[in-house]
């Protein structure tokens, strides 16, 4: 795929106003703060930029309606969104600047379709908005859950915009809410997003080697959220050559001679080879298919659903097939998906069901490719949503 920045590109870190004004007391509002007090992001922003940094980022991330509304501020959502970008784009001068999606802290315990929907327009709604205000990208960062990535990266695609996923994993490579990155890494490089990376909790060298693990999977490329003032030079020289070739800088103080020597290792360090990347996934696991898959036999979207799944786990089957009647059926396979830990492959005659499944499962499917839609359409589904044609 093509990829509309230079590398190797390095960001700065600070993706919201929390994060600039140290944190404000619960009935504070931190964006209200820092535009009556615009010299805490100009002096911050500008900073990254003499210090070598490509790219800024517009402090939008805490920006959400449930936030807003306990505040008082819920009118100002557009303003504050078109207002940081602005600022942003005035201290970036000609760098590109990233709008900030954080995860929204009502989806937290939600899943299901219209949790799903509701996730997808929200994200959309935001990042319209900062479309609007200029920003160049943006930036999906901390969230928990696979199926909000998802909505997120489907949302910036559907406002054609670039959209860069970064997450927190521990030092297993898992977010808090269960997500593997290397099957997020299948799943969203699939729908689109234009580069994925990970911030580990554990360090430098965890993360390292979670990039390096990552990379013989990754059509994209991958960036690594760090430290950087902090990390070694041979910390920084890992990373790269394990790698990475898009940074952010995590730093509280950018150091210009520490981003200078990232990029020199990294304009080193040349991607290239087969990508392993034919994979299918859920949240948990990335499922990297044989050359003959072997089916279970066709699975009904029962009420016992969960159990057939799980009896599934212990047969000859490595793939569970599925022949999808309606909009539940595919509502049910995704909610039901954790139940199991073999891929899933689908078959619906019907493009709406189809377009369904598709939509709500949280990873990336397997289509028959004897579904009885129009070969065009069968194609521009599966593409638009990732999925695996087999």
């Amino acid at each position: 795929m093509s990829f509309s920045f230079s590398l190797p590109l390095i960001a700065d870190g600070t993706g919201s106003c929390g994060e600039l004004t140290g944190g404000d007391p619960d009935n504070v509002c931190c964006e209200n703060t820092v535009l009556k007090n615009r010299d805490i992001l100009y002096d911050r922003k500008k900073k990254a930029v003499l210090s070598g940094a490509d790219m800024l980022l517009a402090p939008t991330g805490g920006i959400m309606h449930t936030r807003l509304e306990d505040q008082g501020y819920d009118e100002s959502f557009a303003d504050f969104n078109e207002e940081l970008v602005r600022l942003t784009k005035e201290c970036a001068d000609k760098l590109p600047a990233a709008g900030v999606l954080y995860e929204n802290i009502r989806m937290k315990e939600e899943y299901g379709r219209n949790a799903f929907e509701s996730a997808f327009f929200d994200h959309l709604e935001k990042i319209t908005v900062l479309k609007d205000a200029g920003a160049d990208l943006i930036i999906v960062k901390d969230f928990e859950k696979l199926w909000d990535m998802r909505a997120a990266v489907l949302a910036a695609k559907n406002a054609d915009m670039p959209v860069f996923v970064v997450i927190k994993t521990d030092d297993e490579g898992c977010t808090e809410g269960g997500a593997d990155y290397i099957a997020a890494l299948i799943t969203l490089q699939s729908i689109g997003a234009d580069a994925f990376g990970i911030e580990c909790t554990a360090g430098a060298d965890e993360l390292a080697r979670l990039i390096k693990k990552a990379f013989p999977h990754a059509e994209i490329p991958l960036i690594a959220a760090a430290d950087i003032s902090a990390c070694s030079m041979d910390q920084l020289r890992t990373l790269a050559e394990n790698g990475a070739s898009v940074y952010i800088d995590l730093s509280a103080e950018p150091d210009a001679e520490k981003l200078k020597a990232v990029k020199s290792f990294s304009s080193r360090f040349e991607q290239g080879g087969e990508k392993d990347s034919y994979a299918a996934a859920n949240y948990r696991e990335a499922f990297f298919l044989p050359e003959n898959l072997t089916l279970s036999e066709p699975v009904e979207c029962g009420y016992d659903l969960s159990e057939d799944l799980i009896d599934l786990d212990d047969t000859s089957a490595n793939a569970v097939y599925f022949r999808l009647e309606s909009t539940d059926d595919a509502a049910s396979i995704a909610e039901n998906a954790a139940m199991s830990y073999l891929p899933f492959v689908i078959h619906a005659d019907d493009p709406t069901t189809l377009e369904a499944a598709l939509r709500y499962y949280q990873g990336r499917l397997i289509v028959d490719t004897q579904c009885d839609i129009e070969k065009d359409e069968l194609t521009s589904l599966t593409e638009k949503y990732g999925a695996i044609l087999y």
